[in-house]
């Protein structure tokens, strides 16, 4: 199963030379081409959001996985940094694609390139040997739409803004959330300089939505800040938890899922 962990400037200094260290830039290519690190690869995040979780569909994007992966030099056993510029969610929607796909070491760049100390860019590409990567998707970490219908209560967290889970605002066609979800803005993972809480901090506050053992499935607009609620999910010890990475831009668009607006009858004034 794989390991996901944070990277600070320190650690960077200290394993960036690590032979089986990969670093992968997510930003966009004008920006990779701009000025990134000495050696990282560049994997546009863009590429990975999915439109529909369909079989076809998410048969697709595992041959996309492995066509991006092989290209990149990458194996299951490589230790993966994820770069971005600050702590955007894309850090963490690659986070996810790669250990859905099984690489089994993935790191993210905390805080991203804000977050290094005058860090020294370059303009050159590395040369890259390609490999042929075995893909063994972690099919636990990545829900259909199908599988969402069939959770049992309390285990949908959508972690969008509060004014889209009451279904005021929508980046779909429909405005709401899906029935019985409960509300975990992404934001409350991640401190003003886009680093993720301290430990503890996630600890306490995922302990309203699960304990440890239990199942969570995360959702959100298209995927990316639910990739990062996964992560930190992940970080505070909660194994059993997925995406559903179509998210609100499915749910929001089929006329044949049920959807809920307004305040939770629970929480209802």
């Amino acid at each position: 199963m794989t390991v996901f962990s944070l990277a600070d400037a320190d650690w960077l200094a200290r394993h960036r030379t690590a032979a089986d260290l990969i670093i992968v830039d997510v930003r966009p290519a004008s920006d990779y081409w701009a000025g990134h690190l000495a050696g990282a690869r560049h994997l546009d995040a863009g590429v990975l959001a999915i439109p529909s979780t369909d079989a076809a569909a998410v048969a697709r994007f595992q041959a996309l996985l492995v066509q991006l992966l092989s290209g990149l030099g990458i194996v299951a056993q490589s230790r993966v940094l994820v770069v971005g510029a600050a702590g955007e969610v894309n850090i963490s929607r690659v986070a996810w694609a790669l250990g859905y796909a099984g690489v089994q070491q993935v790191l993210l760049l905390d805080g991203g390139l804000a977050g290094l100390p005058a860090p020294a860019l370059v303009h050159e590409a590395p040369a890259v040997t390609a490999t042929r990567f075995a893909l063994r998707p972690m099919s636990a970490w990545l829900a259909s739409a199908e599988q969402v219908q069939q959770l049992g209560a309390g285990a949908l967290v959508d972690a969008r803004e509060r004014v889209e889970f009451l279904g005021e605002r929508s980046n779909a066609r429909r405005n709401g959330r899906i029935p019985g979800a409960r509300h975990w803005d992404t934001r409350q993972e991640v401190d003003v300089a886009g680093r993720f809480r301290p430990l503890a901090e996630l600890v306490q506050g995922f302990a309203v939505l699960a304990t440890p053992d239990q199942r969570l499935v995360a959702y959100c607009g298209g995927g990316g800040r639910a990739a990062r609620t996964f992560i930190a999910l992940q970080l505070a010890g909660h194994q059993d938890t997925a995406v559903y990475p179509a998210s609100w831009s499915e749910w929001g668009n089929r006329d044949d899922l049920p959807v809920e607006s307004g305040e939770p009858a629970a929480t209802a004034a």
